[in-house]
């Protein structure tokens, strides 16, 4: 019996997964690269809309309960919405250039003689829009809006106000378990069929896979 076939075998199942996995964020960059872009520059919308804070926050005071969450929670929810069509932007193209990339520069034929089977090879492809791209766009956007608030709190007390509201309204760490929710049912889950019947197509057409 060949040794060599052996020590394929003995590689756990799961392992093959996981580093089929990581080839997948190594060769698609654009699954990180692309949220951070957008985060960079809503981020840096935000630096400059936190000019006129203080006077929002002045008007705010004299609005209701409800107003005044709305007022200070709408430009976290904003910048959710946008990491949310990010996300499914990139899920969108990764799934349609999945396998139509590698049929089109060979790079198949040499995955292919890897101790890799092709179901772990369309999992992982799977996988990626699915459940990597969310968790990712979620520790992104997480990330920014903590950045958010951390800006707008030294905003207020550099000019003399409270920060309370913010930290109040905002309420990150029950919009984070909200948005982690909703990152992995609507954004997974939900276009779960979407993404297959993409890389059915990336894997079927010959070319402009788009079209189909």
């Amino acid at each position: 019996m060949n040794p060599e076939s052996n020590a394929d075998a003995a590689i756990p199942a799961t392992r093959l997964l996981y580093w089929a996995v990581r080839r997948e964020l190594w060769e698609n960059r654009s699954i990180y690269l692309a949220p951070l872009a957008v985060a960079a520059l809503i981020l840096v919308g935000f630096l400059i809309s936190a000019i006129s804070l203080p006077a929002k926050i002045r008007a705010a005071s004299a609005l209701s309960l409800m107003g005044q969450h709305n007022l200070i929670a709408q430009p976290y929810l904003v910048a959710a919405g946008m990491m949310m069509l990010t996300t499914l932007a990139v899920g969108v193209f990764y799934s349609l250039d999945a396998l139509y990339g590698e049929r089109r520069d060979r790079s198949i034929l040499f995955w292919k003689s890897l101790p890799v089977s092709d179901i772990t090879t369309v999992l992982s492809k799977a996988i990626t829009p699915v459940v990597i791209l969310p968790l990712v766009t979620f520790a992104i956007t997480a990330m920014m809006q903590w950045i958010m608030l951390l800006v707008s709190s030294a905003v207020l007390l550099g000019n003399g106000l409270s920060a309370a509201p913010i930290w109040t309204h905002a309420s990150l760490f029950e919009k984070w378990l909200m948005l982690l929710y909703h990152f992995l049912t609507v954004h997974g889950l939900w276009y779960a069929p979407i993404y297959g019947w993409l890389l059915l197509v990336s894997a079927w057409a010959r070319r402009a896979p788009f079209l189909w």
